[in-house]
């Protein structure tokens, strides 16, 4: 019995030592203790030059200065009309929208966009709020 208690006090022991440190061991959230938190959507859609719509479309949410297509956040495909909307639950000032259409008959395409979280006064000072940004995507053939 002496054994299994501790244990329970080295876990607690531990525990303690790395929320001082700023981790959480909170499955909800990948957040640590003290960072600001803020979340997006990125909606628009993708048509191919003559306007036709373009369906099963990756687009991919990632850093600015990150290759195309090598490393996402968030990814969604585009349905039957070609429209998309992808969530975000990262603060970030910038991001890439990346569009890897499902044939190579197109080409990929990318752009940076800034986004402007809205409500920050609103809420307390880790909460940056919420951003929302439209991309439309017109890609040209191979």
């Amino acid at each position: 019995m002496k054994l299994f208690s501790h244990r329970i006090f080295l876990s607690t022991i531990c525990s303690s030592f790395l929320t001082l440190l700023g981790f959480s061991s909170c499955s909800e959230s990948a957040l640590m203790y003290g960072m600001p938190t803020g979340n997006f959507v990125v909606k628009g859609a993708v048509t191919d030059e003559d306007g036709n719509e373009v369906r099963n479309t990756e687009i991919r949410v990632t850093y600015p200065d990150t290759p195309s297509g090598i490393y996402y956040l968030e990814e969604t495909i585009t349905d039957s009309k070609g429209y998309y909307e992808i969530k975000g639950y990262e603060l970030l000032p910038e991001i890439k929208v990346v569009c890897i259409p499902e044939t190579s008959d197109l080409q990929p395409d990318s752009v940076n966009v800034k986004m402007k979280y809205k409500d920050a006064d609103k809420h307390n000072s880790w909460d940056y709020g919420h951003a929302d940004a439209s991309v439309n995507f017109t890609l040209k053939s191979s």
